[in-house]
């Protein structure tokens, strides 16, 4: 991505320590747009991740692995950082830089099988919904799956549970909106995407973060450099800058 360093950058530079000898191991995983390996800047998330690390001084290197897994690798101090995630109800051993994304999560569903007039999540009981395993969503969510309002199956990955949904095992999926399109684009026939609709109240939003490991060796100076970055960008304006490229450049449209 084309840019410039602002001021802001350059003072943040040249006050950071020397860098890390090696570069920092920032577990991560596949979820296109946000994060891939094969992905303009390796997606919009961590195309943001790696400016600030750049702004910071700090040389990175991300791993792919399956999400649940670089967390707790995170977690436990054998990895500098997990790339990325919302506020956890457990953060022991983490913390939060950013935030490196606005997360807007849906229920999608097919068009021939709405879903019922909804305002709050109550209001869908006895509905059967998909799940991912390993996606935190919110815990209003997982709560009234557990009390038996509605019923929630999990399954491995996205796309199964998208099969699942267009073989009308389950009545809706929830996922991020983004993300949820550009899975179907990506995958399904446009035959087959145009038969989901996403529903226009989300069931929640949330910010999210780059996970910084507290019980790995500098994790504590890590997550201040990579704040102290993302803080410089936002006090000179050009965050929304920063985050517009990333979008343009995966192939995101400005609204």
């Amino acid at each position: 991505m084309k840019r410039t360093l602002t001021a802001l950058s350059f003072v943040l530079m040249a006050l950071a320590p020397a860098g890390f000898a090696d570069p920092i191991r920032i577990a991560t995983g596949e979820y296109a747009p946000m994060t891939g390996e094969a992905l303009p800047n390796g997606g919009v998330v961590n195309g943001l991740v790696a400016r600030l690390a750049e702004d910071a001084g700090i040389e990175i290197a991300f791993e792919y692995m399956p999400w649940n897994r670089g967390l707790e690798l995170t977690r436990a101090g054998q990895r500098h950082a997990a790339s990325y995630w919302s506020d956890l109800a457990d953060q022991s051993g983490l913390i939060e830089v950013g935030p490196v994304s606005s997360e807007r999560i849906v229920f999608f569903y097919r068009k021939d099988k709405p879903l019922p007039e909804w305002t709050s999540l109550g209001d869908l009981a006895g509905q059967t919904f998909g799940a991912t395993l390993g996606y935190p969503y919110s815990e209003e969510f997982w709560a009234l799956g557990e009390n038996g309002t509605y019923n929630i199956q999990t399954a491995p990955n996205d796309i199964s549970n998208f099969k699942k949904l267009l073989g009308g095992r389950i009545d809706a999926f929830v996922i991020d909106e983004l993300v949820g399109w550009d899975m179907l684009n990506q995958n399904f026939s446009p035959e087959d995407v145009a038969q989901f609709a996403a529903s226009e109240m989300p069931v929640t939003e949330t910010l999210a973060y780059l996970q910084v490991s507290s019980e790995i060796e500098g994790g504590a100076d890590i997550a201040a450099r990579l704040q102290a970055a993302y803080d410089a960008l936002q006090a000179s304006g050009e965050l929304a800058a920063v985050k517009t490229a990333l979008n343009s450049e995966a192939g995101i449209p400005a609204n």
